[in-house]
């Protein structure tokens, strides 16, 4: 019998099979449609053999629309201007793994040992993740059949198909859930995967609202209430009060170093872009003729041959400052900027995922309306014969003012189809709020509570799960199960042949 951990490990990995089996079939069944995208430029000399055939077409679905860009970085660097609004820490780890995978003689060319790396990096983050997210979950729901059922809908997510191309996505997802896992644990090194994510994507930052929400609350729970008990024991030395007060010093100088150690990178990267492209004593000779001459046929500027508009500002604003020009320049992203009558479709595409995140948030703040003015949201305290009727538990909070964060900028702000992939990558909610939606409302005594998670049968199996065997289906379940699957299998379709997707 498997454990529901296992059966997550083991159904993650099939899930990654069965996407990358989708879009070799698809990529194979139907010709590409020729896209006004970016495509990386092929070296003129690059030899093909058979072998390199073969592994074009079987992994040439996951290479379209922004993954060019993470390809071309991770052959040639930052040559062109539009490539900075693509964070380095993937193709970097793409580019130096591909160097481990590199033998003498060579059995394929640079290119498809780089492709085939950025699928071995996202296959194991995806793994990561996946498992992370069903210890988070079990954290947070302290229910083993609720952990279990976010982490397999998760494998599943309607944005699967950007967690197995060469995207971020999985990368993303693993360092996000890791850094709201150790928030919770009160890690002091959790300014490790929450410097890395923020080097990932440009949202990861925002994970720094986890380790100050478990500051604060920490705050309110521990050190302050440790301050006034030893305030009341030792009031009559006036001299203690140092003493007395140390356990909120301590705090401080935590969430401080925290803050700072998970900014840190995000500054030297700035520091490097406006030293790579607004000094003039660049070596564009390292930059390949056919990139250069790529960049002049696409109308796109290349490094040291042009004075960027961003360059003007300071070194340390030059990536703030860079990519909102560049992501509004060359993507016209704006403040409702999207809002035209063309992009009805692209608004219909990210309607299911909105609507799932706007309406978990507002049951969520209905549910706890009568502690919406305390400090109860921080504090964690709550009559426990209350809790055991709410269906969201307190320590959702951060988690639920988080994504309703990234849902508003995702309404207002970014190209409206992003969303799926970015709140599926950024976000456990969703996994949350349709877990329970597909749970059955049984009352379960606490010695079958950690059993039950799946029917005997799937109890046995690998590959077994629950939304595969089940015998009835409620009108929800067959929404959401339609909605995940049904995009996993669009989505592979749409994104291989290069079709307009998420």
């Amino acid at each position: 019998m498997y454990s529901a951990r296992d059966k997550v490990f083991w159904f993650a990995i099939l899930s990654r099979g069965i996407v990358f089996i989708l879009q070799l079939a698809f990529n194979a069944i139907c010709p590409d449609h020729a896209a006004d995208a970016f495509y990386s430029p092929i070296d003129p000399i690059e030899k093909y053999n058979k072998l390199d055939q073969l592994i074009f077409f079987m992994f040439g679905g996951l290479t379209r629309w922004d993954a060019q860009y993470y390809v071309h970085i991770a052959k040639y660097g930052y040559t062109y201007e539009n490539t900075l609004a693509f964070y380095p820490l993937y193709p970097i780890l793409v580019k130096y793994t591909a160097y481990v995978l590199k033998i003498e003689p060579p059995l394929i060319n640079y290119s498809n040992t780089i492709v085939i790396s950025g699928f071995l990096i996202n296959f194991v983050c995806f793994v990561k993740a996946s498992l992370i997210l069903y210890d988070l979950s079990l954290i947070v729901f302290k229910d083993i059949k609720i952990a279990y059922r976010a982490a397999i809908l998760f494998c599943i997510n309607p944005a699967s198909i950007f967690f197995t191309a060469l995207y971020t996505e999985s990368m993303f997802a693993y360092l996000t859930f890791y850094t709201m896992l150790e928030s919770i644990k009160n890690n002091p090194c959790v300014f490790l995967p929450l410097s890395l994510s923020s080097l990932v994507r440009s949202n990861g930052l925002i994970n720094l609202g986890f380790p100050i929400y478990v500051w604060i609350r920490n705050l309110f729970v521990t050190s302050i209430p440790n301050c006034k008990n030893e305030f009341k024991y030792y009031h009559s030395n006036k001299g203690s009060l140092f003493f007395n007060v140390r356990h909120i010093w301590i705090s401080l100088i935590q969430i401080f170093v925290v803050v700072i150690l998970s900014i840190l990178p995000l500054h030297y990267l700035q520091i490097y872009n406006y030293e790579h492209f607004c000094k003039s004593d660049n070596n564009i000779s390292e930059v390949p003729s056919y990139v250069k001459e790529y960049a002049k046929n696409n109308n796109l500027l290349l490094i040291d041959e042009h004075e960027f508009t961003w360059c003007q500002s300071k070194p340390s604003m030059s990536l703030l400052s860079s990519y909102s020009y560049i992501q509004s320049k060359y993507w016209d992203v704006g403040f409702l900027k999207y809002y035209k009558f063309k992009q009805i479709p692209n608004f219909l595409l990210a309607l299911p995922i909105l609507c799932i995140f706007l309406n978990c948030s507002y049951e969520f703040f209905k549910e706890h309306k009568s502690k919406f003015f305390t400090l109860q949201f921080f504090t964690g305290s709550d009559d426990n014969q209350k809790s055991e009727k709410n269906r969201y538990p307190l320590e959702m909070f951060v988690f639920i003012v988080h994504g309703l964060f990234l849902t508003i900028v995702c309404i207002s702000i970014v190209h409206i189809q992003v969303s799926t992939r970015l709140l599926c990558s950024a976000s456990p909610v969703i996994y949350w709020y349709c877990a329970l939606a597909t749970m059955k409302k049984v009352r379960l005594s606490k010695s079958t509570k950690q059993l039950e998670y799946e029917s005997q049968d799937n109890m046995y199996s690998r590959w077994k799960v629950f939304f595969i065997t089940q015998n009835e289906y409620s009108y929800k379940e067959k929404l959401i199960f339609g909605y995940f699957l049904g995009y996993t299998i669009l989505g592979s379709f749409m994104f291989s042949n290069f079709l307009p997707w998420t």
